[in-house]
């Protein structure tokens, strides 16, 4: 295949599959600079290889398994650069009426799961590939894609909700019965 045909094939592919491409790999990473790097890490790998993917004909899930696999190293290479600190920063207070917004609560819960989990509940449950699919994408068996699901699914309802019973108003904080000065108005 000409260089030329090569790259016109290739920013096809990008321009029709980007978008849903980035949102894996925002709900892969949680935050949206990061995964605009990670899709430019997956795509810039998968296009060295470019040819013997169309010869597959497997470009999506080639790109799908680049970008897990991409995620799982940055993950990794992250952690040994982190520093342990002993002293949390404060957080800013919930608004009193406790308002919650599912989407960052799911998103904040995510992002707590091991790299491998969340890959494989996000391929499973969000893009929506089947347990084979995600087996092959993940490089594993389907077992262990069951496994990483079953157990990634129970953390995040586990997740899920002692969050929402720690941002639930106190219920001693709710004033039943007359005002402090005894006076009905």
């Amino acid at each position: 295949m000409r260089q030329s045909e090569r790259e016109a094939r290739f920013e096809e592919f990008v321009q029709a599959r980007s978008g849903a491409l980035l949102r894996l790999c925002q709900l892969l990473t949680n935050d949206r600079h990061l995964a605009e790097d990670l899709l430019q890490t997956a795509l810039a790998n998968c296009y060295r290889h470019w040819d013997r993917v169309l010869a597959q004909g497997r470009e999506e899930a080639y790109v799908r398994t680049a970008i897990v696999n991409a995620h799982i190293d940055g993950v990794r290479r992250r952690k040994l650069k982190e520093i342990l600190t002993l002293h949390l920063p404060e957080h800013g207070s919930r608004e009193p009426a406790g308002w919650v917004d599912d989407r960052d609560l799911l998103r904040r819960a995510l992002a707590d799961l091991a790299p491998r989990t969340r890959s494989a509940v996000v391929l499973r449950h969000y893009v929506g590939l089947t347990e084979l699919e995600a087996a092959q994408t993940l490089g594993c068996s389907v077992g262990n894609v069951k496994r990483l699901t079953f157990r990634g699914l129970a953390q995040l309802r586990t997740t899920v909700g002692q969050q929402q019973t720690e941002e639930a108003p106190d219920a001693s904080a709710v004033r039943t019965g007359p005002p402090a000065s005894g006076r009905a108005r």
